[in-house]
């Protein structure tokens, strides 16, 4: 039987095929540090001395790349990060990297010298955040009448918009007492705070905990990298001195880099060519 040969005659002798893969955005030079690397290696902070780092990032301030999507912050005119949970301003008071929590407040309670209520709405928390354990609610009742005034009179405080405007605060947890007194109230929000004392202006100014959800930065840092997120491929990334890497520096396996290219070797035996030839001869 005639042999039909359909590979080009420069492959007959081959050992090996080389394929490689490149990349449109141009190499850093060899012997260079990471540019990402070096962008997140330095926590910045908006003036309080908090260092805000992944997942965390200060807008205008750092690389959107340094952190996690939808972790961006703000900083206020007082020096402190804010972050917009649901349409409102939370100043964040204390950030715990090591359990991924944060003490955050309603910005509407900043004022440490008044002790009046303003209104506000309840919090609705995205995905990305749930409150931690073990913390205790309270329930602000607005434009309540005048029966309530009279069952309540220590529990209502000054309202911030008018000196005959009063705010009901209370803590109990008696659904049936709750949901009596909101029916003699126009409007009623609750707000978690962490834990009572100094009175109720300084309770919701002293907030409550939150817990975060983001890619878990501990394997990247203990390999020496700073973490962050590629937004082109949408994923976490590790920002090591040589490359970005998946998961840690110490990483190894064939990974796909942006801005970087590999080879990818196939080797052919003699025989295994051979065998390729046998199949075509049928």
């Amino acid at each position: 039987m005639r042999q039909i040969n359909f590979m080009p005659s420069f492959f007959s002798h081959c050992h090996h095929i080389i394929i490689i893969f490149f990349s449109l955005v141009p190499q850093k030079s060899f012997g260079d540090v990471d540019p990402y690397f070096q962008t997140c290696s330095v926590p910045k902070n908006c003036g309080d001395g908090q260092a805000i780092r992944f997942p965390f990032y200060i807008q205008d301030k750092q690389n959107s790349s340094c952190g996690y999507p939808r972790f961006n912050l703000s900083c206020n005119n007082n020096g402190h990060p804010t972050i917009l949970i649901s349409n409102n301003n939370y100043t964040i008071h204390g950030i715990f990297y090591q359990n991924k929590s944060l003490v955050v407040s309603n910005s509407a309670f900043s004022n440490p010298y008044s002790n009046c209520i303003p209104f506000i709405n309840s919090i609705s928390l995205p995905s990305r955040f749930e409150l931690a354990p073990n913390q205790a609610n309270l329930f602000l009742f607005y434009n309540c009448n005048s029966s309530v005034h009279e069952s309540w009179p220590s529990e209502f405080y000054r309202s911030c918009y008018g000196e005959n405007d009063t705010v009901l605060a209370l803590s109990r947890q008696d659904p049936k007492l709750i949901n009596n007194v909101s029916m003699e109230c126009k409007s009623s929000v609750l707000v978690p705070v962490e834990a009572y004392g100094g009175g109720i202006a300084e309770s919701l100014r002293n907030g409550f905990v939150l817990k975060w959800k983001a890619s878990n930065c501990s394997i990247c840092e203990a390999s020496g990298g700073n973490c962050g997120f590629d937004y082109i491929m949408y994923h976490f990334k590790c920002f090591c001195p040589d490359r970005p890497h998946a998961w840690s520096c110490t990483n190894t396996s064939l990974e796909y880099l942006p801005g970087q290219f590999f080879s990818l070797e196939i080797s052919l035996s003699q025989s295994s060519l051979g065998h390729y030839y046998e199949t075509l001869e049928t």
